[in-house]
């Protein structure tokens, strides 16, 4: 009996044995269904052991519902173990709220939880973000005194870390007195999830210094904190670290070094250990390819995409990310290809990828597509709506723009970014009743104090003429930032209210604001338009303060500055000073010497240009044309001329034409110029028959002036300069019959002459004179000194030229209106304000009329001052009784 009793206990280990070992290797839920009606069948089904193995087993197989229906059948009333068993297959499987109710119930029935039951619980709490419970089963967790357990400390790290209370994470961690690798690393992973790379670092380099070995998953999350803080060094320290202890085939180490070097822009090293992988997943090639699409290297993303589809079904970001490469490479093509494989490949298309696609046949340029995939989606977020108002903004399509606003009002709430796009569509259309519309709406919704809204709301009422309302949105918020100065300064500029732009930077300093480069290209123009060179100085030393100084952009803009304030010596040294120079550096510097007169240099210089490899653009030889029409250069300005299209294959534009035109007339090559306009292939606008009309009123032709001005009349242009152009030309007929009717004429077309003023800064404050203005001042002194300088010019043999006069009136008068030219008013009264021998600078808003130039070099010989006047075309430097211009002007 002994003997056939020790057989059946054997037989049932050895049973026992091979049926746990079948549970184990079971690979599908086939063969697991199989084993559990054996066990049934051999009456065990009520052992603690099978039925835990089977809960564990079902859960592995993702089949939560047989998980617990053998742990109802096993009626664990007082067994923790199974208790355990399926809490554990309930978390594992996402059933969160479940796994928790079952806790409670285990506290109902007075069953005491066990180190075991502690993980699963708490994990089940991560996982629903349950405040509320982790603090209850946390204080279980001190009551029972498990708080030194390993496993429940490292539960609650990753469970406080997932609650953004890395203050908690890192307080159970400091309190364990023990830990592993899994604590290291929940930590540091904690902190990186939440964008702490410093303390993640701070973590790790704790953990080397007491020697633990790192696994795949402490390399990971480290080389992700670098990849973070864009930390190169420290990058390849770890990477070295990597290939040292021999984890460098691990795909999510080498997944982990992929994202750093494309977050460093390292795409070589990138690329270089992407291709080394023995072993890639969807994470490998979805980084490499956003990475080559993040640095705009959209070709070799979607090449690498094309690699991946014959190797690894991409997922659906893959998939958008080479929608946008599509997009920003305008390949419609390619992007309708990516589109009919997701629909073919069942991906289903979410609201995401619809936006997306919105997007990207927007910029390939179909708008039906577009409107297609729009008018397809089943469900539309406020992105969707958005993406669509936009497409049609791009595509000028503003009614439509407004008919979809209006019905996304009915669907959804529309957010700052569509007020914001409808602001910006106002101010392209100048409709300021639809702005103010706007604002209002904007307004009752509550966005009044979003700052891109109000940024918006500054530009638009600025751009359509409402400066005043402007600066009331400006100075009605509440919080500002760079954008906000830099668009106010901007709007300062559009409405030519310079002063106010100048005044404007200066508070944005004083309130703490540091400028930057989109400031400096805003108010650099205003100094141009000013002639501010003292202000100018200023700004320049700023950016050399901010360190702004190597950006191209900026040296442009200085060359400009510095060229139209007078001082072409400091175009010349911010030139020599710039590393790079592009095609719009060397145009500056050519145009700057045209100004100038310096047609010697401006040729000198687009030769250096042209040997540096820069290609010339047509502005370029706008610029060079220009200059040498001003130098007297005929030869080499029609060589230029003719070089453009020979050499560049640059259609020559209008501007072009008109630039050789003003050339030809300049010289006294009067008939020339007029055959060059009769031969043109373009028809001849305003600007070409003006430059000869220009010419001929200067050279005393009245035969060509005539039939030059029925032509400008013919045209009928907006520009009243023409007119005025025409009308000063018959009155120096003296055929004042047809100057009133033109005079008429723009009065009855609304439009206006501007008024001839100059401007002068004397010890940093800003004097402008009016022609013929008669309250400013020290006129008087003004006047008596005009009258002592007229007399002293009378001896040098100065003869009043009164056909610049244009007004049917006595000599006298005309006498006394040259007198009152602004120009003379305000080189009289820099005379009179600054120290003897010093040189005076004095801008004009119009070109200087004949005697005026006259006039200017005789004052510069009697007074022995150097007179630098910048009118409408160019800069004049008066020394000695000479022009620098050479009366080419």
């Amino acid at each position: 009996m002994k003997t056939l009793r020790l057989l059946h206990e054997c037989s049932r280990q050895t049973l026992f044995s091979s049926i746990s070992r079948a549970l184990a290797s079971a690979a599908t839920s086939t063969q697991l269904h199989k084993l559990h009606s054996l066990i049934i069948t051999l009456g065990l089904h009520h052992s603690v052991v099978f039925s835990a193995k089977l809960i564990a087993k079902y859960a592995h197989f993702r089949d939560p519902t047989s998980s617990f229906s053998v742990f109802r059948l096993a009626s664990p009333s007082n067994n923790v173990y199974l208790w355990n068993s399926i809490i554990r297959a309930l978390t594992h499987n996402g059933l969160f709220s479940e796994a928790l109710s079952l806790y409670s119930e285990t506290q109902r029935i007075r069953l005491q939880p066990d180190t075991y039951t502690f993980p699963s619980v708490i994990n089940a709490c991560a996982g629903l973000l349950d405040f509320e419970m982790a603090k209850s089963v946390h204080d279980r967790v001190w009551e029972m005194g498990f708080s030194s357990d390993l496993y429940i400390g490292n539960a609650l790290i990753d469970m406080y870390c997932r609650f953004n209370d890395l203050d908690k994470a890192r307080k159970v961690f400091e309190e364990m007195p023990l830990r592993d690798v899994v604590s290291w690393n929940s930590l540091i992973s904690g902190y990186n999830a939440n964008g702490y790379w410093n303390e993640a670092l701070e973590i790790y380099y704790r953990f080397r210094n007491l020697g633990v070995v790192p696994d795949s998953y402490t390399m990971s999350s480290v080389l992700r904190a670098c990849g973070g803080l864009g930390s190169v060094e420290e990058g390849d320290i770890i990477h070295g670290l990597i290939e040292k202890i021999g984890i460098k085939t691990d795909v999510i180490v080498s997944n982990g070094l992929l994202s750093m070097y494309c977050k460093f822009n390292g795409l070589v090293d990138g690329r270089r250990i992407f291709d080394k992988m023995v072993l890639r997943d969807a994470v490998s090639w979805n980084t490499m390819i956003c990475g080559y699409s993040q640095v705009g290297l959209y070709e070799e993303s979607i090449k690498l995409f094309m690699e991946m589809v014959n190797q690894f079904k991409p997922d659906l970001l893959t998939i958008t990310s080479i929608l946008q490469a599509c997009g920003h490479l305008g390949d419609l093509e390619f992007g309708k290809y990516v589109h009919d494989y997701m629909i073919t490949s069942g991906y289903e298309c979410d609201i995401t990828a619809s936006n997306i696609l919105i997007n990207m046949y927007a910029k390939c340029g179909n708008l039906l597509a577009s409107q297609e995939v729009f008018s397809g989606m089943k469900c539309k977020d406020s992105v969707s709506w958005n993406s669509m108002i936009n497409v049609y903004i791009q595509n000028g399509s503003f009614d439509e723009a407004m008919k979809l606003f209006k019905m996304m009002k009915t669907d959804v709430k529309p957010d700052s970014v569509t007020y914001v796009m409808l602001l910006s569509m106002s101010t392209q259309l100048g409709d300021l009743d639809l702005g103010k519309e706007l604002h209002c709406d904007l307004a009752k919704m509550g966005f009044n104090s979003n700052i891109v809204v109000s940024n918006t709301l500054v530009d638009m009422y600025a751009k359509c003429g409402e400066m005043g309302d402007s600066l009331k949105v400006f100075e009605n918020m509440k919080a500002r930032d760079i954008i906000t100065w830099n668009t106010i300064i901007a709007s300062c500029v559009h409405s030519e209210d310079c002063n106010l732009g100048l005044r404007m930077i200066s508070r944005m300093r004083t309130e703490g604001v540091t400028p930057d480069m989109a400031t400096m290209l805003s108010i650099l123009p205003v100094c141009s338009l000013l002639a501010a060179k003292r202000q100018g100085k200023e700004i320049h030393g700023c950016i050399f303060k901010l360190g702004l100084e190597s950006d191209v952009p900026v040296g442009n803009v200085l060359i400009e500055v510095y060229s139209k304030c007078g001082s072409l010596r400091n175009s010349f040294q911010v030139f020599k000073l710039m590393k790079t120079k592009d095609v719009v550096t060397w145009t500056a510097l050519i145009s700057a010497c045209g100004m100038y007169g310096e047609g010697k240099k401006a040729v000198r210089s687009f030769g250096e240009m042209e040997a540096a490899g820069i290609v010339p653009d047509h502005v370029a030889f706008v610029a060079i044309i220009f200059a040498c029409s001003h130098s007297g250069l005929v030869e080499e300005g029609l060589n230029y001329f003719h070089r453009m299209k020979k050499d560049y294959k640059i259609e020559p534009r209008i501007e072009h034409y008109a630039c050789v035109v003003d050339l030809l007339s300049r010289s006294g090559l009067l008939d020339k110029a007029e055959d060059f306009i009769l031969s043109m292939p373009l028809k001849p606008d305003s600007s070409i028959w003006g430059a000869l009309l220009s010419a001929c009123r200067m050279s005393g032709d009245t035969e060509i002036a005539e039939r030059v001005s029925e032509r400008i009349i013919e045209l009928n242009p907006d520009d009243t300069g023409y007119y005025v152009l025409v009308s000063n030309v018959y009155a120096a007929l003296g055929k004042w019959d047809q100057v009133r009717s033109i005079r008429k004429s723009i009065k009855t077309r609304g439009l206006k002459k501007d008024p001839g003023c100059s401007w002068m800064e004397i010890q940093n404050k800003v004097y402008v004179f009016g022609t013929g203005t008669k309250f400013f001042e020290q006129f008087e002194e003004v006047n008596k000194l005009l009258g002592i300088l007229a007399g002293l010019m009378a001896k040098e043999g100065y003869i009043a030229n009164l056909q610049f006069v244009l007004h049917d009136i006595d000599e006298d008068e005309k006498r006394d209106i040259l007198c009152g030219h602004s120009e003379r008013l305000a080189i009289a009264f820099g005379l009179l304000n600054t120290k003897p021998g010093t040189p005076l600078q004095v801008m004009k808003n119009l070109r200087v009329c004949e005697d005026c130039h006259t006039v200017t070099k005789y004052i510069s010989k009697i007074v022995q001052r150097e007179l630098l006047v910048r009118d409408a075309n160019r800069f004049h430097v008066f020394k000695d009784g000479a022009c620098s211009c050479g009366d080419y002007w």
